[in-house]
């Protein structure tokens, strides 16, 4: 366990914070719905700040934001679906050590900036805990939604393996179907005339959401025959045919229903995600010790308080 730090903040300024010793029982920084943040969990996320007598109140500010964001969050699921076990050190040591590549990207970009500690890795790694599980419990409690998602917008809802050739023209495209239709192989035709000269043998990156494509090509790549050339395709860049080798996608809603992440794109997961963020904090009573600053509703963060 973690040794609590028996330091207050006796003043601050935009520039610093004044840090003192003092006894075991000091105020909160600030609180959401009443529940407290402790100094001491903003002192933990930063080796700046320990033993020094004044540390940044710019890092300091930001650091307890995403406190009280944490905080506000886990009320919310709380109240809201019921999920009382964000805070589950199993599920945050699980997430740090089974993370997706974006997770691990952000991982990384925390461990190679050397003033964060491991806390600041942890807290990083359960507000993702927070953000999978609400997400979840969101989609599926918008029935309407995922229906919709299953009925017309398939390729939000399809990952695909999906290779393509690209030409300027239809009737360039037209001579590019002919050749397929007659036998030649598509990889070497997709070598010799494609426009997408990124994507050696016309292979895309595999697997990846079909959303992620421009909409009429997406829209073919989460409807078309597996394995069978399709096309021409128009989109903003030319005239395309395509070849679907693998597709996961829900055969039914209620396989939808049952694992909505596994399937619906990651851009409508964050934009589900950040509205109920944004009720969530908007709602929350949040306060801050006046002697680090104003919490800021329009902001969604602190202001330092008045100089002098």
């Amino acid at each position: 366990m973690r040794q609590r730090t028996r330091r207050s903040i006796i003043a601050l300024a935009a520039g610093a914070v004044l840090l003192a010793a003092c006894s075991q029982t000091t105020l909160p920084v600030a609180t959401v719905d009443g529940s407290p943040i402790e100094e001491d969990q903003v002192l933990a996320l930063r080796h700046s700040y320990q033993d020094t007598p004044s540390v940044s109140g710019e890092n300091f500010r930001q650091d307890l934001t995403r406190l009280i964001f944490l905080a506000a969050e886990q009320r919310a699921a709380a109240e809201q679906f019921g999920l009382t076990d964000l805070d589950d050190p199993a599920a945050i040591d699980l997430k740090l050590g089974t993370p997706s590549g974006d997770e691990l990207q952000l991982f990384q970009s925390i461990r190679s900036q050397a003033d964060f500690t491991d806390e600041t890795i942890r807290l990083a790694a359960q507000q993702l805990v927070v953000r999978e599980k609400v997400a979840e419990k969101i989609l599926q409690d918008d029935d309407a939604y995922l229906r919709d998602l299953f009925d017309n917008q398939r390729s939000l809802v399809s990952q695909v393996c999906v290779r393509h050739i690209l030409s300027a023209t239809e009737p360039e495209i037209e001579a590019v179907l002919d050749r397929l239709e007659a036998g030649e192989d598509f990889a070497a035709v997709a070598d010799e005339v494609s426009l997408d000269t990124q994507s050696p043998g016309g292979v895309l990156p595999c697997p990846i959401p079909a959303g992620s494509f421009p909409e009429t090509f997406g829209e073919a790549a989460s409807t078309a025959e597996i394995g069978q050339v399709t096309g021409p395709i128009q989109t903003e860049f030319g005239w395309h045919v395509l070849i679907v080798d693998q597709r996961a996608a829900p055969d039914t809603l209620e396989e939808l229903r049952a694992d909505p992440l596994a399937f619906v794109h990651p851009n409508a997961v964050n934009e589900a995600w950040n509205q109920w963020l944004d009720g969530v904090v908007a709602e929350a009573e949040i306060d801050v010790r006046s002697d680090v600053g104003t919490w800021v509703p329009a902001a969604d963060g602190i202001a330092p308080p008045p100089e002098g």
